[in-house]
């Protein structure tokens, strides 16, 4: 809801409470005046003697009783029980004959109709303080509802205990019963409008708080809620209804109600100020409060309850509404340019506050117990009124919040996007440092791999200048090839690794590779059959593609030149096959030659150089010899 809508709404409230609540007391007024008791014949009263508590005794007794204007208002009055004495005749103009006799906060009321005859016609109790069993069907604490004929003289006498610490008001007025009920609807208009008033802004508060979760609303919400409940607490059905057969319990708890509505009041301020934060005395003389509004409302229940002293009382509320008033004067005066708009309405509200409880004090040492009639629509108006100023000041709070909050979400958002395009720039050149030492490193792994094939092919031209330059003999040539071979195993390493640019080789590519050479460098003619069986291209790391290659390139040179004579007539077969097991990979290789003795096989040069080969690379191996020789390796972590 707009602030602009809040205010619009208040005014008219205000308006329309300030009519009706005119209206009511003025129409009060002149019913009180048009029917008190006393205008055509003064009301006579005496005090009860204490042997003496039957009506007939007053009736037969005129002499004792005095005019109502000739007795002292003194403390006598707040203690003893009185009779009232008063003649009537209803007039024939009327168009009803039935009649309410009310009267205005007395705690005891005995009502005894004597006829022409000096007959009783009926005996009724009411007061604030009767139980309701006690009261008639058609009565109620504050009227009795009486049956009368026109033209026909009456006696009223009326036995008064006021308890409440007060000296009674006798302000009885008879009245019509149409009269009273247009006089009691008047009242109720009001009452309900300000009720309905009250709901309405409790249902906003609980709704609004549930969205917003903003803690003030709970105090506003319960102050409101105190402030209806003590409104409704004054009224006889709250009694009738809460306090059925203990009615002085009942009112000893209204001013609960209006301590409870206190606190929350502070609390609100405490909270929606940051007092705590904003002055810290401040804070703690407010804590105090608190707590005195707590320590005063036990014990003002206690002494409403139990020694039903409400005068008493009354003058502690006096007191605290003063606090009230020095505290939150002071507080706003010495705090107004520390706060902002929005806290500001605080202290508009605060001002209502204050002068609420001003305009109660006011009634209250003017009209005294009278006063009761009126707090009930003032505290009403007056919380309605704070009720909305806060909720403008609440509104506008949240509404800058928001703001606040969008504005330091934008700056946060700026900010991040600042430190992204800050993060992205340095990345940006952290990436061009990269690529150009990755370009620089990639020249100088050229320019390795460039010279280790420039040496190794160095290394295999010399041989073959070796075996072509000069006849050296069959086994200075077969001891240089034998070097070359293991010179080309390395040089198919490299080429396959500058090839894949990786790290890891494909085996079955690899032997492939290392058994063609050997074949077109041993047996162009393809005379020996030779089976190599690999499951998968499995990849295998640089340290183990260069042992493996060597052993390979060992192992078939050896076959090749010392397996297969030429004088043999069998047809010479060679398998190599590579199996991967589940933890380890097995390789094995054989051929169907004539084997070795095992003098050559224990001093072998090659046969040497194959197991420290499978050692460097965490392997084993056997050697068997049927029909040939047999290979047999286990590697652990080829694969």
């Amino acid at each position: 809801m707009k602030p602009n809508i809040i205010v619009t709404i208040l005014l008219l409230l205000s308006i329309a409470i300030i009519h009706f609540g005119r209206d009511a007391i003025m129409s009060n007024n002149q019913a009180t005046v048009s029917t008190c008791l006393a205008n055509n014949s003064p009301i006579l009263i005496t005090k009860e003697n204490t042997a003496y508590n039957n009506p007939n005794y007053y009736y037969d007794h005129p002499s004792i009783f005095v005019p109502i204007s000739q007795i002292k208002r003194d403390i006598d009055q707040e203690k003893g029980i009185f009779w009232l004495k008063k003649e009537i005749t209803p007039s024939d103009r009327l168009s009803t004959d039935n009649y309410v006799l009310s009267f205005d906060n007395l705690t005891y009321v005995n009502l005894t109709l004597i006829n022409a005859k000096g007959e009783i016609e009926f005996s009724r109790k009411s007061g604030l303080f009767r139980k309701r069993k006690e009261l008639a069907r058609d009565d109620n604490r504050d009227y009795f509802v009486l049956n009368l004929e026109a033209q026909k003289p009456y006696t009223i006498l009326l036995r008064v205990k006021h308890s409440k610490g007060y000296t009674p008001v006798y302000n009885f007025r008879l009245q019509t019963e149409l009269d009273f009920v247009k006089k009691k609807q008047r009242g109720r208009i009001v009452h309900a409008f300000m009720e309905g008033a009250i709901i309405v802004l409790l249902l906003y508060m609980a709704l609004a708080w549930m969205v917003s979760r903003y803690r003030p609303y709970i105090w506003i919400f319960l102050f409101l809620l105190s402030i209806g409940l003590y409104s409704i607490a004054l009224q006889n059905f709250f009694i009738d209804f809460f306090f059925y057969n203990r009615p002085q319990l009942g009112w000893s708890t209204v001013s609960l109600f209006s301590r409870l509505a206190a606190i929350s009041f502070y609390l609100l301020t405490i909270d929606f100020l940051q007092l705590r934060k904003l002055h810290t005395r401040y804070y703690k003389v407010a804590c105090y409060i608190i707590a005195t509004i707590g320590l005063t409302a036990l014990l003002t229940f206690i002494n409403n309850f139990y020694f039903a002293n409400y005068k008493q009382s009354n003058w502690i509320n006096i007191t605290l509404g003063i606090i009230h008033m020095l505290y939150f004067s002071n507080l706003f005066i010495s705090l107004w340019k520390k706060i902002d708009l929005m806290q500001r309405f605080l202290a508009y509200g605060s001002v209502f506050f204050v002068t609420g409880i001003t305009a109660m004090v006011y009634c209250a040492l003017t009209l005294q117990e009278q006063a009761i009639q009126y707090v009930s629509m003032l505290t009403q108006f007056f919380a309605l009124c704070i009720t909305m100023l806060l909720l403008i000041g609440i509104r506008l709070k949240l509404r800058k919040n928001e703001l606040d909050y969008h504005q330091s979400t934008e700056s946060i958002v700026q900010e991040r996007t600042n430190e992204l395009k800050k993060a992205n720039n340095a990345l940006y050149e952290q990436q061009i440092q990269l690529l150009q030492k990755n370009r620089y490193i990639e020249t100088l792994i050229d320019e390795v791999n460039h010279r280790v094939k420039n040496n190794l092919q160095l290394l295999y031209s010399l041989g073959s200048l070796y075996k072509t330059g000069e006849n050296h003999g069959t086994q200075y040539n077969q001891a240089i090839q034998s070097m070359q071979d293991r010179i080309h195993a390395m040089m198919l390493v490299n080429q396959l690794l500058v090839y894949n640019q990786n790290s890891q080789l494909k085996l079955k590519t690899l032997v492939i590779e290392t058994v063609n050479y050997l074949r077109q460098m041993h047996d162009p003619e393809k005379k020996v059959c030779v089976n190599v069986n690999i499951e998968q291209d499995w990849l295998i790391s640089t340290n183990t593609s260069i042992p493996l290659a060597l052993i390979i390139t060992e192992l078939l040179t050896n076959s090749y030149k010392y397996a297969f004579p030429k004088e043999s007539t069998f047809v010479p077969v060679i398998n190599l096959s590579i199996i991967k097991k589940k933890f380890a990979t097995t390789m094995q290789f054989e051929d169907n030659g004539v084997g070795a003795a095992e003098a050559i096989l224990s001093t072998s040069f090659g046969i040497g150089l194959v197991k420290d080969l499978t050692r460097q690379i965490k392997g084993s191996v056997k050697i068997q010899q049927h029909n040939g020789l047999q290979y047999i390796f286990e590697f652990k972590d080829m694969i």
